[in-house]
């Protein structure tokens, strides 16, 4: 889950197999930012479509939040939530006195603003009506406040619960700007940022982006929001390259919002994931995702990519493909994280996504290790041993042989790392056909070196 950067190479060496005279060397390295401190931005959707995704996040969000206080430690993390909604031309500020408007900013002004309101829903399931309690001190969350702000299980109120009234034409790549951009950065969105801290950007929608206001024209009859997916795809589906009033099918690039998230860590790679539960076609193969339409009439609606289990209403059941936020996933790589909006429940994305905030004791492999005796790891240049003497400093790290080495002279020689082949992990994972490294707590790289940048080598060989 961290940055790939190296290479595989073929080399021709004999390790005395017989047969086996030429195998290939596989060099893996990551770039790991060793900090304890962590910026978590929330990007939610809020169109009319989303309230039971909304309560599933909800009922899954628990153990996301003891895992901030027990991996990371109280103090050191900030969470804030913001929408996809940015104030435009079909997206004004909603009526006072209309209840359940739609597609409309709410009274925060949205617009990359950190939601203060801890929502509650007093209709139904069905038909969601919001009752919204504001709290200025719930716009940045830590571990004083996030149980009572991001949601209070008790109360079965929390920012997490947005509302549904939000605007149909999402961006949420334009809001993270705008939330970490002056004027807000330093004014409504003041203490959330740290130059020292790993920024977390966590995207939850079942719409496309639709870039920055003004790259498509709103409100055009007979095709409103779905003119989002004609510009992301580049034309609509009778294959014209603009729209109605002339303007060209086309959204600010994602290269654009991937530079800015970077440029605000100083370009230190490792120091931003980027993470994604949005529409797709294959949960396990994200970028497979496309855009298609029912017909080719030029105001064909985009085809869903995916609908949620055990669910009849086509409205808050479909998602559509959320390509532009997937592709920025690709650009972010092993810093990136994509799931399906679609799951039946969000235990499984949000303990994935658990993981991937937190620092990494377990780095998934390709292909499979021909022997772990070959195998050599590397962190920040100094050979990490398979056993050592436990109760050591990373500078005062020593070799031993096995558990039953009595050779140490502080600890016992423990386990620093092993290995785990596929045939032996608890449950397939497409993203490690070769099995996994396992790092043990205790000698975790994070453990190791608690702050700066971690550079990880591990170098096997395999058939």
């Amino acid at each position: 889950m961290l940055t790939i950067l190296a290479f595989l190479s073929q080399s021709c060496q004999d390790y005395g197999t017989g047969d086996r005279s030429s195998i290939k060397t596989v060099h893996i390295s990551y770039n790991i930012a060793a900090t304890q401190k962590v910026d978590i931005l929330f990007v939610l959707d809020n169109s009319s479509s989303m309230f039971s995704k909304q309560r599933a996040i909800a009922e899954s969000i628990q153990s996301f939040k003891w895992l901030l206080d027990d991996k990371l430690g109280k103090g050191n993390y900030h969470v804030a939530v913001i929408t996809t909604g940015m104030q435009s031309p079909e997206c004004q500020l909603c009526p006072p006195d209309v209840p359940n408007y739609k597609s409309c900013i709410n009274e925060s002004g949205e617009s990359g603003r950190f939601q203060d309101r801890l929502g509650h829903n007093i209709g139904t399931v069905e038909n969601p009506v919001f009752e919204f309690k504001t709290d200025p001190s719930c716009r940045i969350m830590d571990s004083s406040n996030i149980d009572r702000c991001l949601y209070d299980q008790d109360m079965d109120r929390g920012v997490i619960f947005t509302g549904t009234s939000g605007c149909g034409y999402e961006r949420g790549f334009a809001a993270v700007k705008a939330a970490l951009s002056e004027p807000l950065l330093h004014t409504y969105n003041e203490g959330f940022l740290r130059d020292e801290a790993e920024l977390i950007v966590i995207v939850i929608s079942d719409e496309e982006d639709c870039g920055e206001v003004g790259d498509v024209t709103e409100g055009i009859q007979n095709i409103g929001a779905n003119i989002c997916y004609y510009a992301s795809n580049g034309q609509d589906p009778s294959g014209a390259s603009s729209d109605p009033q002339g303007l060209s099918y086309h959204l600010t690039p994602v290269q654009d919002f991937y530079d800015f998230l970077l440029e605000l860590k100083g370009n230190r790679f490792g120091y931003v994931k980027f993470a994604a539960i949005v529409g797709m076609d294959d949960r396990d193969e994200p970028s497979s995702t496309r855009i298609e339409f029912e017909s080719t009439a030029p105001n064909a609606a985009p085809k869903p990519s995916c609908r949620a289990e055990d669910c009849s209403d086509d409205h808050r059941c479909n998602a559509y493909p959320g390509t532009r936020y997937i592709q920025m996933i690709e650009k972010f790589r092993d810093n990136g994280y994509a799931d399906s909006i679609c799951n039946s429940d969000f235990d499984d994305p949000i303990e994935k996504i658990r993981d991937f905030v937190s620092c990494p004791n377990t780095f998934y492999l390709k292909e499979k290790i021909f022997d772990s005796d070959l195998v050599s790891i590397h962190i920040n240049g100094k050979n990490i041993p398979r056993y050592s003497c436990g109760g050591l400093s990373f500078e005062q790290m020593q070799a031993c042989s096995r558990p039953s080495d009595k050779s140490c002279t502080s600890g016992q020689c423990v386990e620093t790392w092993t290995y785990v082949p596929p045939q032996d992990m608890d449950y397939k994972n497409p993203e490690a056909p070769g099995g996994l490294i396992m790092f043990f707590p205790h000698y975790g790289p994070c453990e190791l070196i608690s702050e700066g940048d971690i550079h990880l080598d591990i170098i096997y060989v395999t058939e």
